[in-house]
């Protein structure tokens, strides 16, 4: 009777190897595939035991992880590839109109003085145009690598605001834009590297212009609200649809998804805005409604926390 009991304890012992041979088998199988690159894959093995158990739970956390890795390394290169194909052609365009117009005025020698003044003011308009993108690429790379040093000190920003507004009274006049400026009549101290806040409103302010032409308005509103500053600026423009609010602020959106496929820009005015933004502590936020109003509202704190 002894020797029975025994023999059927080694039987048991040995079924209980088995078994847990067979899940070791499973769950290394499993592996293997994830290995291969089949991040889709999952370890599923039956049984109570709580060790094994507690072993693939945390095995699928694990490839859950690296699933996210992989999707986040594919749009990285899907991005990559765009960025790419996308400078290319912000290059070629106008770098193809200067290289036709210095064309013309060397062989053409019936040129009359205004053309040539004319083909000159083209040939200064598309290099500024390729100087700002190469400065934005500069800028974005460098926030991109954490090369970015602000030199945060007290700044006026109502003055900051006044500036960058002259700057575009040409342009205002031009395309007969009615502005609505109100900044008050108290002058707004703030903690912040100027150069930088100089950039988010003159981006923004480029891109209401360039965007809301159909509507011929422009606002701009800055306001105290405890310790903090609101800076608002909106046009009645094309707008963006709801459902591509989300992508505003992703690099190249306007190339890809343009308000509109004919107005100039890089797509990288918004991203380096929001960089910026985020970089002094703050935060910014879209509302459109397509020829009503499309408005960027920034939240700066007067004092800096951590930059």
């Amino acid at each position: 009777m002894m020797y029975i009991i025994l023999l059927l304890i080694i039987l048991g012992l040995m079924l209980i190897i088995l078994l847990q041979n067979i899940k070791l088998k499973s769950i290394t199988a499993s592996i293997e595939n994830v290995i291969r690159g089949s991040f889709y894959e999952r370890v599923r093995v039956k049984g109570n035991n709580k060790a094994i158990k507690n072993l693939v739970i945390n095995l699928n956390r694990l490839i859950d992880e690296f699933q996210k890795i992989d999707l986040l390394k594919k749009q990285y290169e899907e991005d990559r590839k765009k960025m790419i194909s996308n400078i290319s052609h912000d290059f070629r365009t106008p770098l193809t109109a200067i290289l036709g117009y210095i064309e013309m005025l060397k062989t053409d020698k019936t040129l009359s003085e205004a053309d040539r003044e004319e083909y000159l003011e083209v040939i200064s308009e598309k290099g500024e145009f390729l100087r700002n993108l190469i400065e934005e690429f500069f800028v974005l790379s460098k926030f991109d690598s954490g090369d970015i040093v602000l030199k945060p000190s007290i700044i006026n920003i109502t003055e900051v605001v006044r500036r960058c507004m002259l700057s575009f009274l040409k342009d205002l006049e031009g395309s007969s834009f009615e502005l609505d400026l109100n900044i008050g009549e108290k002058e707004i101290f703030i903690e912040a590297d100027e150069g930088s806040i100089y950039r988010v409103i003159h981006n923004l302010v480029s891109n209401a212009i360039r965007y809301g032409d159909a509507g011929k308005m422009l606002g701009v509103r800055l306001e105290e609200v405890k310790n903090q500053v609101e800076l608002t600026i909106w046009d009645k423009g094309s707008g963006v649809a709801e459902e591509e609010l989300p992508y505003i602020f992703k690099r190249l959106y306007t190339v890809d998804k343009s308000r509109n496929s004919k107005a100039k820009g890089s797509g990288l005015g918004l991203t380096i805005v929001k960089k910026i933004v985020e970089k002094h502590g703050g935060t910014i936020e879209v509302k459109s409604k397509p020829y009503e109003k499309t408005e960027f509202k920034i939240v700066l704190n007067k004092q800096l926390r951590n930059m």
